[in-house]
């Protein structure tokens, strides 16, 4: 773990929980976060013009994992509409932010991806998951399964899936193109590979938008509205997620990033609660403690 990747991280998560508090506030929907993807592969389109990268030369895993990727971030991308529709922004953001990183740490372990990790990681990890899982109850004694399986939390579950295999292919799609281009600078490398993803992500969910008629007429209203707000988003989730891309590149696993991100969570409740005026209860403050104990006992 570098101090580069920890600033640029502490970066990304305020531009994360912005456009999060963007789609929470304005009733998101999947057309909302089309235009949103959209606007970032424009905002990115530059790159194209200039970048020494020749996309035609990429290997076949590069374009297997970007597309599990693309596949990933549309699940993700769904499951966040139906969860925000159904549940408060300071529940379900820190559920959707917790639930990536065990999902991460079993699936890069298993997989046999990156650099082991050690044992505090784990332990930092069970205690920052541990304090994410008791954000969404309003006291201890409310804790049942049966809430954990119902359909706005099944709908948590896939969006951190989602969440999950994005950020697990990004990071393989990004490691595969700079064994292409070995001495490429880690910047532009990101840069890159953003702009090539950005066209592959926007174009499959416009396609999908625009085949559905409640989802057509919900992208044409934003147009006929001029509705800035998606494009707003848009800018803020291409700032975050781009220096998520560059940090992928200052790691040895890329568990860290699943860890360091849930340093938006404090900031998704506090927004919540003044933004939006949630309840925060005594639960969740508590609950917050944990996930900054988790993470400060797994970058140490």
């Amino acid at each position: 773990m570098t101090l580069t990747a920890v600033l640029l991280i502490v970066f990304s998560v305020m531009f994360h929980a912005s456009w999060n508090l963007m789609t929470k506030k304005s009733s998101m929907t999947a057309a909302f976060y089309a235009l949103l993807c959209l606007t970032a592969c424009m905002l990115m389109s530059h790159v194209w013009f200039w970048t020494p990268v020749e996309y035609s030369t990429l290997p076949g895993k590069f374009w297997l994992t970007l597309w599990c990727t693309v596949a990933s971030d549309c699940i993700y991308g769904f499951a966040l509409v139906y969860a925000y529709k159904k549940m408060d922004m300071s529940t379900a953001y820190p559920a959707m932010r917790s639930l990536p990183v065990i999902l991460t740490v079993i699936l890069t372990a298993v997989m046999g991806w990156g650099k082991p990790l050690p044992w505090t990681a784990f332990a930092g990890t069970l205690i920052a998951f541990t304090g994410c899982m008791c954000i969404p109850l309003r006291k201890l004694t409310d804790f049942n399964w049966k809430f954990y399986l119902s359909p706005q939390m099944i709908a948590v579950l896939l969006a951190a899936c989602g969440t999950t295999g994005y950020t697990v292919f990004d990071s393989r799609s990004q490691l595969a193109m700079a064994e292409v281009y070995p001495h490429l600078n880690k910047i532009v490398l990101s840069m890159s590979y953003y702009a090539v993803r950005g066209v592959c992500l926007s174009s499959a969910l416009t396609v999908i938008v625009l085949m559905i008629p409640d989802l057509r007429r919900d992208w044409l209203g934003y147009w006929k509205r001029h509705d800035v707000k998606p494009f707003l988003g848009g800018f803020a989730g291409a700032a975050a997620y781009l220096t998520v891309l560059i940090a992928m590149n200052f790691v040895t696993n890329v568990t860290y990033i699943q860890l360091l991100r849930l340093l938006a969570l404090p900031v998704g409740v506090c927004w919540g609660a003044v933004f939006l005026k949630e309840k925060i209860t005594a639960l969740k403050i508590v609950s917050v403690m944990l996930i900054i104990a988790g993470i400060a006992l797994t970058i140490l």
